[in-house]
């Protein structure tokens, strides 16, 4: 079974920033924004959905049903970075031929591996990189891009509007016990809050507190709340940590 490489995105017609990363990726929207999509993004395949399917959590479980295993990319993707260079060193891939080499190869090794969900590292660092850990098998997936095997656990709950990469993440490791991260590379993304169209519709703080707390509601103290960092910067009030006790 082969891996598709999906954008799904919402009112972003004009400003899917993915296609400059990745090579024609397939773009994924409703059925009555399609024709839109196909204006701005005439290089790539766009796959449409019944407008029905509303919000990205639903739309993750539509995408998986449709495509077989897939790889997920927002559709605000800005760059693929390596994070074994040395400081200093030139990070960013500009080869969209080999970011989808890498995100394949990835998928490979996750299918070898016995993995149902993969993804490069949330670090966005590279003198944080760990030298000796290129890979693991213990943390959460990216939110902004990451890949998905079909399996009997392999389902978001649609009850989450957001933080639903720690959702699947806590599920996937219950069920499967394993989550490939290749921390050799990152991918970089816009500023959700800083946007419009997709989340940025509904993220609000209160949505964000609502959504940890159905974290908490379904594992526990698995999920906890980071603490807070004091900085004129903050966008994020709120965000969690997961440790898993296994």
């Amino acid at each position: 079974m082969s891996c598709k490489i999906v954008v799904p995105s919402h009112n972003r017609a004009d400003r899917v920033l993915t296609t400059e990363v990745i090579d024609s990726p397939i773009i994924c929207v409703e059925k009555s924004q399609e024709e839109a999509y196909k204006e701005y993004n005439p290089d790539c395949e766009i796959v449409s959905h019944p407008d029905s399917v509303r919000g990205l959590v639903p739309k993750r479980n539509w995408m998986l049903n449709h495509f077989g295993d897939l790889f997920m990319v927002d559709d605000d993707c800005l760059s693929f970075r390596k994070m074994y260079v040395d400081m200093g060193e030139h990070q960013k891939v500009d080869s969209k031929m080999e970011v989808n080499q890498r995100i394949l190869e990835l998928y490979d090794l996750a299918k070898t591996l016995g993995v149902h969900l993969f993804g490069f590292t949330k670090n966005p660092r590279p003198e944080q990189y760990p030298v000796f850990k290129p890979f693991s098998m213990s943390n959460c997936i990216n939110g902004g891009a990451y890949g998905a095997i079909q399996g009997e656990h392999v389902v978001w709950n649609e009850e989450f509007k957001l933080k639903e990469d720690f959702m699947i993440s806590c599920l996937v490791k219950h069920h499967y016990r394993k989550i490939l991260i290749d921390n050799r590379y990152n991918f970089s993304h816009r500023e959700t809050f800083k946007s419009t169209g997709g989340l940025a519709e509904i993220r609000n703080h209160d949505e964000e507190i609502k959504n940890i707390l159905r974290l908490r509601k379904y594992f526990g103290d698995v999920v906890n709340l980071k603490k807070n960092r004091i900085s004129s910067k903050l966008v994020k009030k709120y965000d969690v940590t997961v440790r898993f006790k296994f």
